[in-house]
């Protein structure tokens, strides 16, 4: 298959991250795949890096005629037959190219969207098949008239293989805690994502702090960056440890490539966002066997069932979620069995290859729309 995806911010995330491992696996089990993307982005430069064929792409300007014309020229020049795209100006874009080739609109996030006129012309017409990240998030799409439900899917989160395959967590473990001077018996909570507001580490930072009420003193690793933008919040969870008598057991590691192994070196995930679709990294903490504390927003309870496979809890609440923490810290048995569970269930539906196949699937289905369209009319390949 020849598939175009395509990414028009500068920025780096959950979403950016996704595509591009989408793109590597694409190319690896031998599909013609491109990114398209600003070559002053993030996205470009990690792609670049890892060897991956990316076209510098500006979609500024998503219905500039020459932005068209150029997004045009390059389906036609790469035979491309599915254009991916994600974002919302990228997806403008790709509507001008139904007559050349099928079009997938991905939503990433879980904000509600106003169902203007225009805008459910836009997502009715300018795609052939929609993906969400989160069934709650497709449900939306079809309350409010955006989405079909025939044409229509959600495909949640996935780990790949280096979160199933510890090949020596004991030693990872002990490595990683040297690393970052973690005493080896100190219980860690490791949480992973950018450092921004909807993310509440502000209200976990809080929770940590009323884990002392019972007895605990845990550390906390937060792993992610966070943007210029949020550069003020990320300085206010310095200032917030330091008030809260936190120093030393509060560490921010920035951005790494290593979540598995960090993972790994920690005793528990929590997931404190205040908003979310379906967070990749309960998926991955479940197939390295961690225990989750999550807030039940958006998608979250679609794979957190709680006291099954892991806690809910509700978001921007420090005390509910310090007792949530809490529980996990102090019942092995019941934590073991619910991490097991977790593990169980990423196993049989959260890998990587499973979630691409089913990706697949929703290309071809969104081939067959296209060529079955009575306007733009497009007859593809037959492929």
């Amino acid at each position: 298959m020849r598939i175009l995806h395509t990414i028009p911010g500068r920025n780096w995330g959950g979403m950016e991250h996704r595509t591009i491992e989408q793109v590597r696996w694409l190319n690896a089990h031998g599909h013609a795949v491109w990114l398209a993307s600003p070559g002053d982005g993030e996205s470009f430069k990690r792609a670049e890096g890892a060897g991956l064929p990316v076209i510098a792409f500006d979609f500024d300007r998503p219905w500039r005629p020459a932005t068209i014309r150029a997004l045009r020229m390059l389906v036609v020049e790469r035979s491309i037959e599915v254009i991916d795209s994600h974002v919302t100006r990228d997806a403008k874009a790709a509507a001008a190219c139904l007559d050349l080739c099928a079009v997938v609109r991905s939503r990433h996030v879980n904000q509600p969207l106003k169902p203007t006129a225009i805008r459910r012309l836009q997502w009715r017409m300018g795609a052939d098949h929609i993906i969400t990240v989160a069934e709650c998030t497709r449900q939306h799409l079809m309350e409010i008239g955006l989405a079909d439900p025939k044409r229509s899917v959600s495909i949640g989160g996935w780990a790949d293989e280096r979160f199933f395959q510890l090949p020596d967590p004991i030693a990872t473990r002990a490595r990683l805690r040297a690393e970052l001077a973690i005493p080896a018996e100190a219980y860690v909570w490791v949480c992973v994502g950018m450092i921004r507001p909807d993310k509440g580490q502000d209200h976990l930072i809080e929770a940590l702090a009323l884990l002392g009420r019972n007895g605990l003193a845990p550390t906390l690793v937060i792993v992610g960056s966070a943007t210029a933008e949020c550069a003020d919040y990320e300085a206010g969870l310095h200032a917030q440890v330091t008030a809260k008598g936190l120093g030393g057991r509060v560490l921010f590691t920035g951005y790494r490539d290593d979540v598995s192994e960090l993972m790994q070196m920690g005793d528990a995930v929590v997931i404190p966002s205040l908003t979310e679709a379906q967070p990749r990294v309960a998926v991955q903490a479940f197939a390295v066997g961690k225990p989750v504390v999550a807030s039940a927003v958006g998608g979250v309870p679609e794979i957190v069932f709680d006291g099954e496979t892991g806690w809910l809890v509700p978001p921007a609440q420090p005390s509910i979620l310090a007792d949530s923490m809490a529980k996990v810290m102090t019942d092995a048995a019941a934590t073991a069995r619910i991490a097991a569970n977790a593990r169980k269930m990423a196993e049989e539906t959260m890998r990587f290859d499973h979630r691409m196949a089913q990706t697949l699937d929703t290309y071809r289905t969104a081939m067959t729309h296209a060529r079955n369209r009575a306007f733009p009319r497009f007859r593809g390949n037959g492929a």
